[in-house]
């Protein structure tokens, strides 16, 4: 459940109890928005490591001992951290759910839909929009059959990072998912903020000729590794082509000069595993230092 949804369905039943005992209470100054506040304060907490420490109840008991009503007070303090302990251990089963599974999928092949459909699927299952790619690797072989395939993601909500490691294995057609909590912290939200969309990403596999590029292979296989951080690549050793938006490959002249993108690497491998010299990088997401560079649009 969403974080904003647990909390308005929290204070509506905060407003509704105190209502219902301001009715069996003594008369008293501003009892009800008292008894409301209660009911706040038991549900506070405070991170200490990896540890919610209930502050909120805490305080109520060792610090504040109300005179007057205190019975009732200490019901609506009770209720706040009631719901302090439903977000502790619910809370991990909310969208970011936090369980492992496989489903059955079948062949994926390029030369039909199932490529687009193993892609779609992936997003269906993690079903956030913050989802974001750290990295990805895809093995191909000339038939255009996807041998095995692996997705880093991770995925935010307000209060924690969600890891998801998915893989693909063509030996058994099935997608496994499994995903690990990680605790919020400054240097995991710099690094996500350097990440891709994963929809991005996907979009980028559904569109690129991959088709061709199998087609122009010397070797059975083909591996594509992605990485989700956008950065800066020195092209003076590598053969470079850049993805437009059809998904078509430009060549790229190198002069030397530094690109800021996100990259596919191609690898490939012979039947023995071990892989040719020859390597490309395909960049997307691109940007260049000089944008008058012909053809290169920032």
């Amino acid at each position: 459940m969403d974080f904003l949804i647990q909390w308005a369905l929290f204070l509506l039943a905060t407003l509704l109890l105190a209502f219902v005992l301001e009715k069996r209470t003594e008369k008293e100054n501003y009892l009800y928005m008292k008894l409301v506040f209660y009911a706040c304060l038991g549900s506070v907490s405070f991170p200490v490591y990896d540890i919610q420490l209930p502050l909120g109840i805490i305080l109520f008991l060792i610090v504040l001992h109300p005179q007057k009503n205190s019975r009732y007070k200490r019901y609506m303090a009770l209720f706040g951290f009631l719901f302090f302990l439903l977000q502790l251990f619910v809370g991990p089963f909310d969208t970011l759910t936090l369980r492992e599974e496989t489903q059955q999928i079948g062949r994926v092949t390029i030369t039909d839909d199932s490529f687009d459909q193993l892609l779609s699927q992936v997003e269906k299952r993690v079903g956030d929009d913050s989802l974001r790619l750290e990295q990805s690797q895809l093995l191909f072989d000339r038939g255009g059959n996807l041998r095995n395939a692996t997705f880093e993601l991770i995925a935010k909500s307000p209060k924690r990072f969600v890891r998801y490691d998915v893989s693909y294995q063509e030996i058994t057609g099935t997608i496994t998912y499994r995903p690990r909590e990680e605790l919020i912290g400054r240097s995991l939200e710099s690094y996500y903020q350097k990440l891709i969309d994963a929809s991005r990403s996907f979009n980028t596999l559904r569109n690129l000729s991959i088709k061709s590029i199998l087609h122009d292979s010397k070797t059975p296989y083909v591996e594509m590794d992605m990485d989700g951080l956008y950065e800066t690549f020195s092209l003076q050793d590598a053969t470079v082509l850049l993805i437009d938006d059809d998904g078509d490959l430009i060549p790229y002249v190198n002069t030397g000069d530094d690109v800021l993108a996100n990259a596919i690497r191609l690898t490939y491998l012979r039947a023995d595993g071990q892989s040719l010299r020859e390597k490309k990088i395909l960049l997307y997401n691109y940007s260049f230092e000089t944008s008058r560079r012909k053809g290169v649009v920032r």
